[in-house]
C-alpha cells in the first residue's frame, strides 16, 4: 500500500471479514514496534492493539482499524465542524498523562529523548549538521539561542511532567471513533519529552482547514485534562506557547533521524526540512 523511506506497508487479505496490516520501518524508527506492543498494554483503550510485534527487526502486524479521521470527515457533508479536533485531542491528552509514569520506560525502548533542558544542546547538534542553513540562517539563529535556552528552562520548570509526544499526530495518524473513542497510532517520529509539543501539529492541520481562530478551542480542550495539577490556566497556556516554538526542534531532529547525510557523498537527507523547523523556531507562537 505504500513504500516510503519511512516505512513499507501491506495490506493482507487473511480469513474473516477484514485485512491485517503489516509495518516495516528502517532502523531510525525501529522503536516503533516496541512502544506499539508496550502502549497496547498501558492504554489499551487508546491505541489499536497489534496482532503480532518483532521488535528487533521493527516489525509490526496489526488489525483493520478503519476509517482515518481525514477520511471520516472527507466522507460527512459540508465543511467539518471547527472543534473537530477537541475531543481527540481531549483523549489524546488524558492518554499522555496516564503515560506520566512511564516515561523512563519509553526512553528505555529507544524512544528519542528531547526533554526541554535537553533541547539547548539538541539545538546545538541540529544548527551545527545542517547543511541547508544558509549563512543568515546561521546568524539569527546564533542570535536566538540565549533566548531557546530561556524557553527551555522556563518549559522545564512549568510543573507538567514529561511523557510521551508523538510529535507527528495529524489526521491520519489516528483512527475515527469507534464508541467515542480515538484509537491513535503511528509512532515513529515519537519523543520523551514535554507533552504539550504534541499540540503544534493537530493545530497547524486544523487552521489550515479552519482558519487561526480555532486554535483558542484546540488549547484549551487539550489542556482540560491538565488542570487540576497545581498549575494555574495561565500557567498552562503559558506552557503551551513555550512547546509551541520549540516542538519545531522535534520535527528538525526526526528529519534528521529519517534521513541522514550520506557520509562523503551527495543523496537525500532531511535538512532542506529540517532547515524550515529550525527557522520555525524565530515565529511567534499564534498561542
Amino acid at each position: 500500500m505504500r513504500l516510503r523511506p519511512w516505512s513499507v506497508l501491506v495490506r493482507l487479505t487473511v480469513a474473516g471479514p477484514a485485512p491485517v496490516w503489516f509495518k516495516a520501518v528502517p532502523p531510525a524508527a525501529a522503536f516503533e514496534a516496541g512502544l506499539t506492543e508496550a502502549l497496547a498494554r498501558w492504554v489499551p483503550s487508546q491505541v489499536l492493539p497489534p496482532l503480532a510485534v518483532d521488535a528487533a527487526w521493527g516489525w509490526t502486524l496489526t488489525p483493520d482499524g478503519g476509517p482515518v479521521l481525514s477520511e471520516f470527515l472527507d466522507g460527512r457533508p459540508g465543511d467539518p465542524d471547527p472543534g473537530y479536533w477537541e475531543e481527540p485531542l481531549r483523549q489524546y491528552a488524558e492518554m499522555q498523562r496516564e503515560l506520566t509514569p512511564y516515561a523512563e520506560a519509553i526512553e528505555a525502548l529507544g524512544v528519542p529523548a528531547a526533554r526541554p533542558r535537553d533541547l539547548p544542546a539538541l539545538f546545538d547538534r541540529l544548527v551545527a549538521r545542517n547543511a541547508a542553513l544558509a549563512r543568515e540562517d546561521r546568524v539569527a539563529l546564533e542570535a536566538l539561542r540565549p533566548r531557546v535556552a530561556d524557553w527551555c528552562e522556563e518549559l522545564a520548570s512549568s510543573g507538567v511532567a514529561d511523557s510521551l509526544d508523538h510529535a507527528d499526530l495529524h489526521e491520519n495518524q489516528l483512527f475515527a471513533p469507534v464508541s467515542g473513542r480515538y484509537a491513535f497510532f503511528d509512532w515513529g517520529d515519537a519523543l520523551v519529552g514535554h507533552p504539550f509539543c504534541s499540540l503544534l501539529v493537530p493545530a497547524r492541520a486544523a487552521r489550515e482547514r479552519c482558519g487561526p481562530e480555532v486554535l483558542p478551542r484546540l488549547r484549551d480542550a487539550y489542556l482540560e485534562p491538565w488542570t487540576g495539577g497545581g498549575v494555574t490556566t495561565a500557567g498552562l497556556r503559558r506552557a503551551v506557547s513555550l512547546a509551541w516554538r520549540l516542538a519545531a526542534l522535534g520535527r528538525a531532529a526526526s528529519w534528521g533521524r529519517m534521513f541522514p547525510v550520506p557520509p562523503g557523498g551527495p543523496g537525500v537527507s532531511g535538512d532542506a526540512e529540517g532547515a524550515y523547523w529550525l527557522r520555525e523556531l524565530s515565529a511567534a507562537p499564534p498561542l
